[in-house]
């Protein structure tokens, strides 16, 4: 066997060798076609490598590189092109109605409508009286009523507030019913009638369950000691058809006002009164009468805009009487309850006097809110809640609601750090922000 392996070596060895010559003949041959070939004489790269006994690719000139891509090019335009006439094709002749057009080409192509906006929300509204009480049972049929109203006029002013308090506070929905804080004596100013009536009135709306009225107490101090002290009424007034108004313990229990703040200031209904009643003693004895375009004491309008104010930020003050436009407040607000209470001038204030008082009271806003660089900008806040009033809109009011809420939070909520932020958060983003 090994004899049979060694004389196989040799024909092995053999056939390398041949095929090494063999592959050196094919060198020498190339080596020579290439140094014998000359670009000038008209071969082609392709002959050349035929020359060589090579298959070399056909190289492209930059011009017929250049016409295909402009072939390419036509052939893509006459391909959309097709389509196009293809889609085109799939509507429906002119000869039939638009509907039956539209309907056949809605398969054909993706109709593209332009993308609209939120759609504004629905502005919520409140029924009329009538529609949420019986007037006509309300009525007297004997006695010395008989004839009038009774306890309808007492409901329409009870109405009235609601609405305003509605609107002020912005809701977007319409609630069952409205709760805001009031003075009996201010509403039986207002209407003209004692206040063992208004009473009699309430319990007889109460009875229908068109509204529902507690008093309300606060703490206040009274010679060093805190003791408990109606300082209002509340009234819960119906807003929907059918539903039963009621106070609850939430609304009993806010803090409504400062009965000590109010107090000193001489922010209550009695000192009210009794300022107005010795004004008008004092008016009929000596005969003096207003300035031209001042409001008269007499007129209901008067009494309704105090109880509307007090409806928003219970405490107002703001007597009838001295309701004058031409005049200016003569004492400085130094609290944020201040600033409230002055809102309502602002619109009323004479023209070379209104930015005087926007500027103060910005001030202040700044100066109590610990925020003294961006006067400027509660500034801005009253000045754009004033352009809201003369546009019609319920801008001094609105902001008067915000500063009050605020001014309650600082009092009751301990881990309040900023209420400068609280506020522009509660008005830039009032939905979003309930605390």
């Amino acid at each position: 066997m090994s004899a049979a392996h060694d004389t196989a070596r040799p024909s092995t060895s053999t056939s390398h060798q041949d095929r090494t010559s063999r592959y050196l003949d094919m060198a020498r041959a190339a080596m020579s076609a290439r140094a014998n070939a000359t670009t000038g004489d008209g071969a082609s790269v392709a002959d050349q490598g035929a020359a060589l006994g090579t298959d070399l690719p056909r190289v492209r000139t930059v011009q017929e590189m250049t016409a295909e891509l402009r072939a390419n090019r036509e052939e893509r335009r006459r391909s959309h092109e097709q389509t196009r006439r293809e889609a085109e094709a799939t509507y429906a002749p002119h000869e039939f109605s638009q509907s039956v057009r539209d309907a056949y080409s809605a398969s054909a192509r993706v109709m593209v409508r332009p993308v609209q906006g939120p759609r504004p929300e629905p502005v919520p509204e409140v029924l009329d009286l009538a529609e949420l009480l019986d007037l006509a049972e309300l009525r007297p049929k004997r006695g010395r009523g008989a004839g009038t109203e009774g306890p309808g006029r007492l409901a329409r002013l009870l109405h009235e507030l609601a609405r305003h308090v509605f609107k002020t506070k912005g809701y977007r929905l319409t609630p069952g019913q409205i709760v805001f804080h009031t003075s009996q004596e201010l509403l039986a100013e207002a209407l003209g009638v004692d206040v063992a009536t208004v009473r009699r009135w309430t319990r007889q709306l109460e009875a229908r369950a068109y509204c529902d009225s507690r008093p309300h107490f606060s703490d206040m101090t009274r010679n060093g000691e805190t003791v408990a002290a109606v300082d209002g009424t509340l009234y819960a007034v119906r807003l929907v058809p059918g539903y039963r108004a009621r106070l609850g313990y939430d609304d009993l229990s806010h803090q409504w006002r400062d009965l000590d703040a109010d107090r000193k200031a001489g922010r209550t209904a009695w000192a009210l009164l009794k300022a107005v009643r010795a004004e008008k003693e004092k008016a009929r004895q000596e005969g003096k009468k207003k300035l031209r375009g001042s409001t008269s004491p007499t007129e209901r309008g008067a009494w309704v805009h105090v109880l509307k104010n007090w409806a928003v930020t219970p405490g107002t003050d703001e007597d009838p009487l001295n309701n004058d436009p031409r005049n200016f407040p003569l004492e400085e607000a130094k609290t944020v309850q201040d600033v409230v209470y002055a809102l309502p001038v602002v619109l009323d204030a004479h023209p070379t006097k209104r930015a005087a008082l926007v500027g103060m009271l910005g001030a202040v806003l700044a100066r109590q809110l610990r925020d003294q660089h961006s006067r400027r900008w509660y500034c801005r806040l009253i000045w754009d809640a004033y352009h809201a009033n003369v546009e019609g809109r319920q801008g001094l009011q609105q902001l008067a609601a915000q500063l009050a809420r605020l001014d309650a939070d600082r009092r009751e909520w301990g881990g309040l750090r900023n209420p400068a932020a609280l506020l522009a958060a509660r008005l830039r983003y009032p939905s979003a922000v309930q605390a």
